[in-house]
């Protein structure tokens, strides 16, 4: 509780820090650059759309526009720039945020882009020609400033959140943000230094190169994060062969959880004898003795559907299917679902059901991956079952 409250305040601290300063800039932004400034914020807003989207930050060639901006009309239109097309790009554009995240996010980058600004000052930057060699640290400063003001501020808004993204770690991002750094500082130079020649234009022409590497990264880091799946994936065959039936359901809820981290894991186990599929696996912290007493019977509720039906279920906020709030069970407690019956030629053996107190918290790429999974679990799950049959048959005493 006290985590959240202090979560909320530095938000809400981190928002208003933002305006602040907007608004205290506002009387030294030249309003005659109005159109060569909404061109900057135009050009941020298109290398968000082919950005890489990382559950941390997003990783977008936007910075070439930034510095450029800055080197050609100062730190005021800087802050300006990002914070507008920020505005634009998470509100208008919104990738699915919440008000307040898509405000904190354009207050970080307009606190990045002052505290930028404020280092490039204070080691003496020129205040009229800036591309000089006289100016290379101060313009170093401003940005390996931005850089680690941007990357701060936001890992410390994570910081509640950070254990739900087992597959993409911190240096990941670092790593693939610094390398889009190396390429948009040399652009965004250029993008100065055609200004004075060619003006807007050649600001544009120049950018396209930015939008392609971009595209090019986005592919890179997705085959990546393939790559890990593929691994995963590789690490759960191989250790299927468990004997034991409970260490088995315990392994795979917890490679499940390195693909798709979640607050509630319970893996349901068919008991023929009782007519339902009863929860003999629990990972969660949320009323964990009541989870035990609510088995799934076919036909019945949310997860009985799941089973009838015979495929996977994915559910991205539970208070939009209106039908689901007479459901008990998880259905009234998570914002976030999925449900992956266990299929066997004997029928459903099992159902895996993870979900998160957040919504949009899983996808389809998800649950594909979940269910390649639960069907190499489907036929551990039987041969384990068949194994522990023929063993009471040949041994009932043991």
């Amino acid at each position: 509780m006290l985590l959240r409250l202090l979560h909320v305040l530095y938000t809400w601290l981190v928002i208003g820090a933002g305006g602040y300063f907007i608004i205290k800039l506002f009387p030294n932004l030249d309003i005659d650059m109005g159109r060569d400034l909404m061109l900057m914020v135009g050009l941020i807003i298109l290398a968000d759309w082919f950005a890489v989207t990382f559950p941390m930050i997003l990783v977008s060639g936007g910075f070439a526009v930034v510095f450029a901006t800055f080197l050609v009309y100062g730190g005021v239109a800087a802050v300006y720039v990002v914070g507008i097309s920020s505005l634009i790009a998470g509100g208008i554009a919104n990738r699915g945020n919440p008000v307040r995240t898509t405000l904190f996010n354009t207050m970080q980058y307009v606190l990045a882009t002052y505290g930028a600004v404020y280092f490039y000052n204070y080691l003496g930057g020129a205040v009229g020609e800036r591309m000089t060699l006289a100016n290379l640290v101060p313009i170093a400063a401003f940005i390996a400033a931005y850089y680690i003001a941007n990357h701060l501020l936001v890992y410390i808004y994570q910081l509640p959140r950070r254990d739900i993204f087992p597959s993409i770690t911190w240096t990941d991002t670092l790593k693939w943000d610094a390398l889009t750094y190396l390429f948009t500082v040399p652009v965004g130079a250029l993008m100065a230094l055609l200004y004075g020649k060619t003006g807007v234009i050649g600001l544009v022409l120049l950018f396209i190169p930015v939008i392609a590497v971009q595209y090019i990264l986005r592919l890179y880091v997705n085959l990546e994060l393939a790559n890990r799946e593929m691994a995963v994936l590789y690490k759960v065959s191989r250790s299927l062969a468990v004997s034991d039936l409970d260490d088995l359901m315990k392994l795979i809820l917890k490679e499940f959880k390195h693909l798709a981290s979640y607050h509630t894991g319970v893996f349901y186990l068919w008991r023929e004898e009782r007519g339902y599929y009863d929860p003999v696996i629990i990972d969660s912290s949320f009323a964990h003795h009541k989870l035990k007493r609510m088995p799934i019977y076919p036909g019945e509720g949310f997860l009985g559907m799941v089973v009838d039906n015979m495929q996977p279920e994915l559910v991205e906020d539970t208070r939009k299917r209106k039908q689901l709030r007479q459901h008990p069970g998880l259905p009234q407690v998570m914002r976030s679902l999925m449900a992956v019956p266990l299929v066997s030629n004997n029928g459903v053996v099992g159902v895996i059901v993870v979900g998160s107190k957040r919504p949009n918290r899983f996808d389809r790429h998800h649950l594909h991956t979940l269910t390649i999974m639960s069907g190499q679990a489907a036929v551990a799950v039987s041969n384990a079952i068949l194994s522990n049959r023929l063993r009471l048959f040949f041994d009932p005493n043991g």
